[in-house]
């Protein structure tokens, strides 16, 4: 058995159970993918994209990839496109165009099911002129990390083997496949990298993708970590809705740039924070919209951060009422006891509205609602989410923050009523 078949074999026969489909171009990698996985009876279908850029090849590939598939009964999906077309009217990078129009298509099998894999067919070559274009770009961790075996239900099997290697293989097996011929051209820095400089560093360096393989595992370990850590803080973030400036002083520049990227937002949103932090009290940003971040902007206040939602999530807790016998030696900031015979008409519980006033104890005369929660100290971020308890003429409680003198159950009171809220947020 080769050592593809074995290694494959070995590590990706949990995926046996889902659904693979195998992104196939027609090259010696996806054609040999997809004949080992066919072997090994996946469960597999194939995706196919057809840029029309290179006149008869790209015909003759879609043709091979679909008769291939025909022949080992192997659905098969095409995607058809006039890719110079859509550069000429919208213009763009055509690498760079051409790879979001195949993540594009490739999305919409991966994301009907949870089960549903995309096989790529990237080999160590591949992985390797990726390292030397992040060393390029400057790329943190996360780009000297290159691309993963797997992530997010995005799979490379033949990503730590040579292409020599998998010619080899397919050779000895009679796989068939065709050569992108635009690949010899040094048109682009990629080709310039696959072609003159890396064949000649290896020439002189014969070790040197095993060591660059390995100076990668050592990234995508520390990357791992990083991420692992930042999780933690976002779903601090999602759950209280700001990181104060110690914590996010505590982060690594890396750090932040995770943080940004689980959210979904660009690293140079870290230049835009560190302005704000440096602006008065309620300035902001707005952030990108995406399903990944449910924040739409980021405001600064005294000491933090703040994360503002679209809608708030507050939900109104549960207002319990019962009628007790005597005054508890202590008090939470949850429940409060009132004199019934006090009351008009029935209880509502909503939240504050500018104009609001009370008479809080130890007042002789009314408040602006506002100005209690001013002296509370209450976060701006939190001000709008501040619950009141009224009757039908006045407000009875700031919740969590003052009672109304008028309403207080004292130990003369004839009847007095507990009121507790449950399942309030924080």
């Amino acid at each position: 058995m080769s050592e593809i078949i074995q290694h494959i074999s070995a590590n990706w026969i949990h995926l046996k159970s889902k659904k693979i489909f195998l992104a196939c171009s027609g090259g010696v990698d996806s054609m040999t993918l997809l004949s080992i996985f066919h072997s090994l009876h996946f469960d597999m279908e194939v995706l196919h994209v057809n840029y029309n850029l290179r006149g008869d090849d790209s015909i003759l590939d879609k043709e091979l990839v679909e008769k291939t598939c025909q022949k080992l009964t192997i659905p098969f999906h095409l995607f058809d496109i006039q890719l110079q077309d859509q550069l000429d009217e919208f213009g763009g990078n055509l690498q760079e165009v051409a790879r979001n129009v195949r993540y594009d298509f490739f999305e919409k099998f991966r994301t009907k099911s949870e089960n549903n894999y995309i096989a790529l067919g990237h080999h160590l070559d591949d992985q390797i002129e990726t390292f030397f274009m992040h060393i390029a770009r400057k790329s943190g961790m996360m780009g000297m990390s290159c691309m993963k075996a797997e992530n997010n239900r995005f799979i490379r099997p033949l990503l730590s083997f040579s292409k020599d290697l998998i010619i080899e293989y397919a050779n000895e097996n009679r796989i068939y496949w065709r050569e992108d011929y635009s690949n010899k051209t040094n048109k682009y820095k990629r080709n310039i990298l696959r072609n003159i400089l890396i064949p000649e560093l290896i020439e002189s360096i014969p070790t040197l993708k095993e060591s660059i393989n390995h100076l990668i595992s050592i990234f995508q370990e520390n990357q791992a970590l990083i991420e692992e850590k930042v999780s933690v803080f976002l779903k601090k973030i999602k759950k209280d809705n700001f990181i104060s400036f110690d914590l996010f002083d505590s982060l690594t520049n890396e750090e932040r740039i995770e943080l940004l990227r689980q959210l979904n937002q660009k690293p140079g949103l870290l230049i835009d924070l560190e302005k704000i932090r440096n602006s008065q009290k309620g300035k902001n940003i707005r952030l990108e919209k995406n399903e990944d971040c449910p924040f739409i902007s980021i405001s600064r206040e005294e000491d933090c951060f703040v994360f503002e939602a679209e809608v708030s999530n507050i939900k109104l807790p549960e207002l319990i009422i019962e009628k007790v016998y005597s005054l508890p030696e202590f008090y939470t900031k949850n429940e409060i006891y009132i004199d019934s015979a006090k009351l008009k008409g029935e209880l509502i519980l909503r939240k504050w509205q500018n104009g609001d006033r009370m008479q809080p104890i130890g007042l002789k005369g009314s408040k602006l609602l506002s100005d209690i929660i001013k002296d509370a100290k209450i976060p701006t971020f939190k001000k709008k989410d501040i619950l009141v308890l009224t009757d039908q003429e006045t407000i009875i409680w700031c919740v969590g923050i003052r009672i109304s003198s008028k309403h207080i159950a004292n130990n003369h009171s004839k009847e007095i009523i507990k009121i507790t809220l449950q399942n309030i947020q924080e």
